[in-house]
């Protein structure tokens, strides 16, 4: 919050002795006369780069009810944006986009007693991008036959080369007798002949030549399977002939899909590279249109039949606290066991024997100095933990580390603080190394943890930009992922090798970002066909549709998980998601071709992710079992709120914020004939 400075207290206005005599500050007293706070100039724009002085390029001025300034007013301000950010007295550009300035006062209740109200009001941030530079058009990569249409796609670039992703482009042809193009940059081609297409971006222009032939196909024959499952992702290929049946090649060539059930929607998708994937079962046309020439095949869905019943094997109820993370792995005793963390001031990690998973048992708890034990892994060997601390009462947080000689009763080993002070979200092994989230810098600190007493910093990454947040990281076969909130997800080499990438010295590989932002978690997997996958998390509050079980806007929680193609880690691209209506994901756990999400209020989820993805895997049938998390004896009775999953020797544990801990199976569902 940057606040406006009180002017002047002689030039102020006077405040209102009745409201003196009730105790309130002279500051809270003249917001009794304040009808309207904005920022002046009325609209404000920045540049991507560029900032703002706050009280000299911008002021913010409160007015009464007959237009005129109320001075000697206290005004605090805030951004809430990714395009912007308002931070030591400037607001900067960040991004292009929108963002909205909020302005608040402080005054007396309308009833003249109680406490003063805090009255809120906001205006429009406009942040415009840089001047674009250069234009580039690309090649679809098709041939142009008369009666074809194919779109092109610009990109206009700024002078460092950033995409200008927003910008307006105008697309303009040659010679509109040989071939059209609309705003879009669809290209009717008409006539054979040469022409040149110019795409148009702030006066920048980039041209386009292609020469259109004359339309040889005569016939296309489309193929693919006969029947699938819902979900399942299935390939059409297309075969265009002239009339004497010779093949051609390079023909543009465009899908669709109908249904045969009189439904509004048909329930299914078909993709430019010919992938068809169903939501519901029923008949189905896939037509493919070659330059004009059409040709179709038919494809019968059934439902996929995977449903399961999600059985309550065991509970670990903690109704004095809340609940956070957990990691369940078998101690050197042979016993398992379960660490869970606590939130909200819990200030312990509690320690589960689960060897029977009908049972948990309470074993012992570790605890620390900090309102939030928010994360705790072990290592593999099943030797050592870290718990992480936040809000410690000295503000000096950083990892606790724990012998698990015994695990029933673990001890401290190492508390390290290092440059770790403003607390650690998130923390992953990977060998003698552990990554760690931290809060005050945005980094990842990369410490040297061999020797467990004795922990040292050897290494440190992260990203440069403005109001960047951190939230967490995991790591496989030598790549590290790491979810940068509005900054999206970046990949590591720190150690796969193949980019130079060592553990202590991370190498960058891949970075995507989409526009919900708030990238909170992500986990790679290759399923049994050999597809491989980035399944990436969001964790949404304080929005318009964030609206809780009761009713109260901005409650509740919403985000779903994107799955993003990893076959080419350089180049991610997403391909399909996961959403439940109305809930938002949090952590996740994939094995066996099973995707368990902890959904927050929507419980704990259970995903077929095998063979191929493509589309929103909710509609399609792919889920597999859910089960609410909630219980009258709760923190919050009767409220689920899945924090995270993990599956473990045939059971998925779950932790739940209000109710502890859940022991989970998964049964085939038995269908019940109908006599």
């Amino acid at each position: 919050a940057e606040p406006t400075p009180p002017a002047d207290p002689a030039s102020a206005a006077t405040p209102d002795p009745a409201l003196a005599a009730r105790g309130y500050s002279a500051g809270v007293r003249i917001g009794a006369r304040v009808v309207d706070v904005r920022p002046e100039p009325a609209e404000v724009v920045v540049q991507v780069g560029d900032s703002l002085a706050m009280g000299e390029d911008v002021e913010i001025v409160a007015y009464d009810d007959a237009g005129d300034p109320v001075l000697g007013i206290r005004i605090l301000t805030t951004l809430d944006s990714r395009a912007a950010v308002l931070e030591e007295g400037f607001l900067r550009g960040v991004a292009e986009g929108e963002a909205e300035l909020r302005m608040a006062i402080r005054a007396p209740p309308a009833s003249g007693t109680g406490p003063p109200e805090i009255h809120t009001f906001s205006a429009p941030v406009r942040v415009v991008g840089l001047p674009v530079a250069t234009v580039d058009i690309q090649d679809p990569g098709v041939r142009f036959f008369t009666g074809s249409i194919v779109q092109l796609h610009a990109r206009a670039f700024t002078a460092d080369g950033s995409e200008r992703r927003s910008v307006e482009v105008e697309w303009s042809s040659g010679s509109g007798r040989l071939a059209t193009v609309d705003s879009r940059g669809f290209v009717h081609a008409l006539f054979p002949g040469e022409v040149t297409i110019t795409a148009r971006a702030e006066g920048i222009e980039a041209a386009f030549s292609l020469e259109i032939e004359e339309n040889p196909v005569a016939t296309v024959a489309v193929s693919g399977a006969s029947r699938a499952r819902t979900g399942d992702v299935v390939r059409f290929s297309v075969v265009s002939r002239d009339e004497s049946g010779a093949e051609v090649g390079g023909v543009p060539t465009d899908f669709s899909v109908t249904s045969f059930a009189e439904r509004t929607n048909s329930g299914a998708s078909v993709y430019r590279d010919g992938a068809f994937v169903a939501e519901r079962p029923g008949l189905y046309r896939v037509v493919a249109n070659a330059a004009g020439r059409t040709g179709q095949a038919l494809i019968e869905v059934v439902e996929r039949g995977v449903e399961h019943d999600a059985i309550v094997v065991g509970r670990g109820l903690v109704a004095d606290r809340p609940t956070s993370d957990l990691w369940a792995f078998s101690g050197a005793d042979g016993r398992d066991y379960v660490y869970t963390g606590t939130h909200l001031g819990g200030q312990r990690m509690l320690v589960w024997d689960v060897t029977d998973p009908a049972t948990p048992v309470l074993t012992d708890f570790v605890e620390v100095d900090a309102r939030v034990v928010n994360d705790v892994k072990v290592n593999p060997e099943g030797t050592l933990a870290v718990i992480t601390r936040e809000g410690a009462r000295d503000r000096r947080n950083g990892i606790i580390v724990l012998d698990l000689a015994d695990p029933a009763h673990p001890v401290i080993a190492d508390t390290y603080i290092g440059d770790l002070t403003g607390g650690v979200h998130n923390v992953f092994f990977a060998g003698d190394i552990l990554y760690a989230i931290h809060n005050g810098t945005f980094d990842v600190h990369i410490l040297n943890i061999s020797d467990p007493g004795r922990v040292v910093e050897v290494g440190r990454w992260g990203i440069d930009s403005p109001g960047k947040y951190l939230h967490d990281i995991w790591v496989v076969d030598g790549l590290a992922y790491v979810s940068y909130w509005n900054d999206g997800v970046y990949i590591l080499d720190v150690g796969d090798g193949r980019w130079g990438g060592v553990p202590a010295v991370p190498v960058e590989v891949g970075h995507y970002a989409y526009p919900e932002g708030n990238t909170h978690f992500a986990v790679p997997y290759t399923n049994a066909d050999g597809h491989r996958y980035l399944f990436v998390g969001d964790e949404i509050f304080d929005c318009e549709d964030c609206v809780s079980r009761n009713g109260h806007p901005g409650d509740g929680s919403r985000g779903f998980v994107h799955i993003l193609d990893l076959e080419d880690p350089e180049n991610l691209r997403e391909v399909a998601r996961y959403e439940v209506p109305e809930a938002g994901a949090h952590n996740l756990w994939i094995e066996d071709d099973r995707m368990y999400v902890a959904y927050y209020q929507a419980g704990l989820r259970v995903v077929d992710v095998s063979g191929e993805l493509r589309g929103d895997l909710y509609r399609q049938g792919r889920e597999m079992a859910w089960l609410p998390t909630g219980t009258p004896d709760g923190v919050v009775p009767n409220s689920p709120m899945a924090w995270g999953p993990q599956f473990f020797k045939g059971n998925i544990f779950v932790s739940d914020l209000n109710s502890g801990l859940w022991v989970v199976r998964l049964e085939p569902r038995r269908k019940v004939p109908v006599s």
